[in-house]
């Protein structure tokens, strides 16, 4: 199976040309589950607990102000106490603190495999449908109504797979995004497929393509610091719609669609960094 950048993206624009304003706020839903949450809350609760404790060290008298030398003697046991307990005071709370942070991602990760994975497949879907012909906002629902708990754990043992070949000093781990990367789009037409054959189909597919997608993605570049230039602004309203159909139709032609002919294809520019 051969395919072009200029093939792809062709059949990307004359996709976002025919469904604009939905594929606009498809991409930008996307956007907002896949990078919108939060995830630095504890800095600033630090740096504050970090200021009271030196306030308070600055408002306690030092021992040398006391009336006489034997107050002075007494004294010194004291401040190795009261050294000590806040010693304590300071692991009980970096204690709890990382468990506060296991917990909280913990938490995160469940929402993201119960909520965020199945949203990731009607996207998919979605996008496979406008590249097709139209599609409708409804298909972004299509992971909570087809064979949930399937996709819940097909996207499960994806994630995985990759998290752990990651750990390998990060080269594995993009290797593997891309030998996975069609898996979104694989259950949002088959979701009743067993994890298994899922991932089977991803690793076939994507072999021999896998420099060719890294490129693919690297030719949005420029387009995405322009969409960082622009404040966001062209991200949302071009560059992440552009991009999404793109690697919609990257599946489309490795699942053995044909793509229209030449002809039937509106001439775009050269194919560039910037097309």
């Amino acid at each position: 199976m051969t395919w072009t950048r200029k093939e792809c993206k062709a059949w990307a624009k004359e996709a976002l040309n025919r469904n604009y304003w939905k594929i606009v706020l498809v991409s930008l839903l996307m956007l907002i589950l896949c990078g919108g949450f939060p995830g630095h809350g504890f800095k600033g609760a630090a740096s504050a607990s970090g200021t009271g404790e030196t306030q308070e060290a600055e408002e306690t008298p030092p021992f040398s102000e006391t009336a006489d030398s034997g107050s002075t003697r007494t004294g010194a046991p004291s401040s190795c106490a009261s050294r000590i307990v806040p010693e304590k005071a300071r692991a009980v709370a970096i204690t709890i603190f990382i468990l506060i942070a296991i917990f909280a991602f913990i938490l995160l990760y469940i929402l993201q495999m119960l909520l965020v994975n199945p949203f990731r497949v009607g996207i998919g879907r979605f996008m496979i449908k406008s590249i097709d012909d139209r599609a409708d906002v409804r298909e972004i629902a299509y992971g909570f109504d087809h064979a949930y708990k399937n996709i819940v754990r097909t996207m499960f043992h994806y994630d995985l797979r990759v998290f752990l070949w990651s750990l390998l000093f990060i080269i594995p781990g993009f290797y593997k995004e891309y030998q996975y990367r069609l898996v979104p789009y694989i259950l949002a037409e088959q979701p009743n497929m067993d994890y298994q054959e899922v991932l089977r189909k991803s690793r076939e597919l994507m072999e021999g393509h896998k420099w060719n997608a890294f490129v693919l993605d690297l030719s949005f570049i420029l387009w995405h610091i322009f969409g960082f230039i622009t404040c966001g602004i062209g991200e949302i309203f071009y560059v992440s719609p552009y991009h999404n159909l793109t690697l919609a139709a990257l599946y489309r032609k490795l699942s053995g669609e044909d793509f229209p002919k030449p002809e039937e294809i509106q001439a775009f520019p050269a194919d560039t960094l910037l097309s």
